[in-house]
């Protein structure tokens, strides 16, 4: 048998199967992006699972109706009370009857319109505070985790140092300082949150930063801000969730201290922590209800709210 006689003659038949491979169509939609160590199509396909688990649980459902209500309270405010929550227009501490349901208050006010009003103090102030307490708490925390070294060791203990104060006395000493407005309030609980979240971000980080994803991202030259938010951070997103969700709660109840200490919007206002310490007053005289149902309106949010963080962790500590 003859051989070759040229060069071009044993290469041509792998040219042309490269050639061949070359023109075979991409699959609908190209090559899957990958994000996290895991294709991005995946990664949508497991939110959307989690988030119809999430919404078939009871507890959610309970929840979200309850912070609806609340929130349908706060947007419509005094349109849809029976009252004027701020008008004079009955007989001071009437007990709970017909017109009044939820009674009046010491200058004659309808109670129920208040409870009903005051929604909008609270719900004005406290998802904006735990959202911007989350936001520094995740750039700090994936900083602290991703950096390591003496960034980490330095903010450790400023965290720590943080922690260890007590947080209603720091808050009510800085609205002192600042003033009551509401940018103040949520300011104020926003840097209070911080600590806790981005303690909570590292720890999440330090468990992603060794794995094999990350270190293919360093070999490949990334820059540290695309690594932390485009890979890590979008594995620790289930940790974040759960603790935007829980702060809500913290902050309803933190604001609502606030306002039961005085450092909350001035009178008339229709806020329940002012409510609460308006009417536990004259709790020794049996005037229960111009405390009762302000607190119970917070304690039914702070559970919603909690009833939905509930959720939530249980179905992506699941998943």
């Amino acid at each position: 048998m003859s051989e070759p006689t040229s060069h071009d003659e044993v290469t041509e038949p792998t040219t042309l199967a490269f050639a061949a491979a070359s023109e075979v169509p991409e699959p609908a939609g190209g090559v899957d992006a990958v994000i996290g160590g895991q294709p991005v199509s995946e990664r949508k396909q497991a939110r959307r699972e989690n988030w119809r688990l999430i919404r078939r649980r009871p507890s959610f459902i309970i929840g979200t109706l309850i912070v609806t209500v609340w929130g349908v309270c706060a947007l419509l405010g005094d349109r849809i009370t029976p009252h004027s929550p701020l008008d004079y227009r009955s007989t001071p501490h009437l007990s709970p009857r017909g017109d009044f349901p939820f009674g009046t208050d010491a200058t004659g006010r309808d109670v129920l319109s208040r409870v009903m009003a005051g929604a909008r103090d609270v719900l004005k102030i406290a998802p904006l505070a735990a959202v911007l307490g989350v936001l520094f708490g995740v750039v700090i925390g994936m900083l602290m985790g991703y950096i390591g070294g003496w960034f980490d060791l330095g903010m450790s203990r400023i965290v720590e140092a943080f922690l260890a104060l007590p947080v209603v006395l720091i808050a009510l000493l800085a609205i002192t300082t600042l003033g009551s407005s509401d940018w103040v309030v949520i300011g104020v609980v926003a840097v209070l949150f911080t600590p806790v979240v981005a303690r909570t971000v590292r720890s999440s980080v330090l468990s992603e930063r060794s794995l094999d994803y990350v270190t293919s991202a360093n070999l490949r030259g990334e820059k540290r801000s695309f690594i932390m938010f485009r890979e890590i951070l979008p594995n620790v997103m289930g940790p974040i969730i759960v603790e935007l969700t829980v702060r809500v709660g913290y902050a309803v109840f933190t604001v609502a201290t606030l306002s039961f200490l005085g450092a909350g919007p001035p009178p008339p206002s229709p806020d329940w922590g002012a409510q609460v310490s308006d009417g536990y007053r004259v709790l020794g005289a049996g005037i229960w209800w111009t405390t009762f149902f302000p607190a119970a309106a917070i304690a039914s949010l702070v559970i919603a709210v909690n009833l939905i963080a509930d959720s939530v962790q249980s179905v992506l500590e699941a998943s």
